[in-house]
């Protein structure tokens, strides 16, 4: 029955007009508004948006559960060069943007399909979420926000290790990282700019991946409502630890994170797809840095300049005027 309705979508192809010299066909399909340049999506493009909203709706129905009646809007343009210039004036760094009052998310195409669906599902996932929390007029945390994206650009909760945002945290020196109290109040855009580590950036976008996932992923689904619906209520980040994840505060949520940052069982899930050449262990600290993706990774696993796939040419570099 998924596969008629979607037939029927991809046949009713209908053009429109839009501001300037834009011209716009759409696709229906059963969770998406598609506006594309191209008279023809690529093959396979609205099956892939499903996938990406069914996967999204397992995990983010409960925050937004209006996406499970009322299409989503997606603008594909058909290249970087139109998108920088339509109408939606998106940031010249972006490869992606969403508008959580409007419901709309735009992207360009590009031969990396995978890159692009990635993309697609991490801007969809800042588009619900922040729209739940702006529903009491707050933007939510950013360490939370940007985790939660990143974790749903190419998560399978079977495999998240599969996951490049998860492989990296291999890179990821728990000795190095920011203690979860101080962590959750920093704004990388602007209280990382002027830090002399080049890896400062790098590393908080990582840790915030990574302790993202350890609250969702390593604890059941209602407890991550739970605290997210706690925090958004206004109540204190300490209390809220404590009564919904049983932690006594950051500093014990904190230990228990990098405890399973460093279990055995994880660090191997976390190399399981890294390619070994890649990957000089961290009791080796004056092992030569490898190539990563095209990416400088430095002894004892920091990051230089790192570029996840989900990202492209979004570098770290100018994370910062985000």
């Amino acid at each position: 029955m998924l596969l008629l309705r979607l037939a029927c979508a991809l046949a009713a192809l209908a053009s429109l007009p839009s501001s300037g010299d834009s011209f716009w066909h759409e696709t229906l399909a059963p969770h998406f508004q598609v506006r594309h340049q191209p008279a023809f999506l690529p093959p396979g493009f609205v099956l892939q948006l499903e996938k990406i909203h069914n996967h999204l709706r397992m995990d983010l129905s409960m925050f937004s559960p209006w996406m499970a009646k009322e299409r989503l809007k997606l603008y594909f343009y058909a290249d970087r060069d139109s998108y920088l210039k339509g109408e939606l004036k998106p940031p010249g760094w972006s490869n992606g943007i969403a508008f959580r009052k409007e419901k709309i998310v735009a992207v360009y195409d590009q031969p990396n399909r995978p890159k692009l669906f990635q993309i697609i599902a991490h801007e969809t996932t800042h588009l619900l979420f922040e729209g739940y929390w702006w529903e009491s007029g707050k933007p939510p945390p950013q360490w939370l926000n940007e985790g939660l994206a990143m974790m749903e650009e190419a998560d399978d909760p079977r495999l998240p290790e599969k996951s490049e945002w998860f492989q990296t945290m291999a890179l990821l020196n728990p000795e190095h990282t920011i203690p979860f109290k101080q962590f959750a109040e920093i704004r990388p855009t602007t209280d990382l700019k002027d830090n002399s580590n080049k890896d400062a950036v790098s590393l908080w976008y990582v840790q915030a991946f990574s302790i993202v996932h350890f609250l969702y992923r390593e604890h059941s689904r209602l407890q991550f409502q739970n605290f997210c619906n706690q925090l958004r209520d206004g109540k204190d980040l300490e209390k809220v630890i404590w009564q919904v994840y049983r932690y006594s505060g950051s500093e014990d949520l904190d230990r228990a994170w990098r405890a399973w940052l460093k279990k055995p069982s994880t660090v191997a899930r976390m190399r399981r797809f890294l390619n070994a050449a890649n990957y000089k262990g961290r009791e080796d600290p004056d092992a030569a840095a490898p190539q990563r993706g095209g990416s400088r990774v430095g002894p004892g696993g920091t990051l230089r300049h790192l570029k996840p796939t989900g990202f492209g040419d979004f570098s770290y570099d100018n994370l910062q005027s985000k």
